[in-house]
């Protein structure tokens, strides 16, 4: 991607975050950038092409992240997922403000999107059951009582930085992961309590 495609991307991000996706013209984001709107046009045809391009980028990187699945063998894997989403998410916070434009006007991003979030969803099953079997979480006291665990955890993904940002609350990595790992903790048995003692509260601190 050159230089001034990229500055366009960034600039993009930051007026959609701000004023939404359906209020930001093609003349405020050239105005932004420093350059004309025939010379915008050059690299993107229309506002739409912009969108596009935007959430490829968003989409991409999200997608990188959940090819990196069970790197360590520990809850170590957990938490390295955790930061990872939280970097992700953070670094794309204009999605926050532009999730019902893009369920009304750009179905082939919703449905990239929607299928993303399913991965997630998915991998946090797979790493609960696969602390299941290593001890570390406790068997389940009632059916399905650890897909709502993934469920609960996979909405504070998505919805802690939106709650922190409407409560004008900090938004910080440290927080963000106490707050799943909170979720978490009461289904740990004692090795799992041990092992994330020693591998996970270090570095929460």
């Amino acid at each position: 991607m050159t230089p001034t495609k990229l500055k366009i991307i960034k600039t993009s991000e930051r007026l959609f975050f701000e004023y939404g996706i359906a209020n930001v013209r093609l003349q405020h984001i050239a105005d932004e950038v420093g350059i004309s709107v025939g010379n915008l046009a050059y690299h993107y045809k229309n506002k739409e092409a912009i969108v596009v391009a935007v959430y490829d980028c968003l989409l991409n990187g999200l997608s990188e992240i959940l090819s990196t699945y069970l790197v360590y063998p520990d809850l170590s894997d957990f938490d390295k997922q955790f930061s990872d989403l939280f970097s992700f998410l953070n670094e794309n916070i204009f999605y926050i403000n532009n999730i019902w434009e893009i369920e009304r006007t750009y179905p082939d991003i919703k449905k990239e999107w929607a299928l993303l979030n399913k991965k997630i969803l998915l991998q946090l099953k797979k790493r609960i059951k696969y602390n299941l079997q290593r001890n570390i979480i406790k068997p389940e006291s009632y059916p399905k009582e650890h897909e709502i665990l993934a469920q609960s955890l996979f909405l504070s993904i998505n919805f802690w930085i939106p709650q922190q940002l409407l409560q004008g609350l900090p938004v910080q990595e440290n927080l963000f992961k106490k707050a799943l790992w909170a979720l978490l903790f009461p289904y740990f048995t004692p090795k799992g309590i041990e092992e994330f003692t020693n591998l996970i509260m270090p570095v929460l601190k």
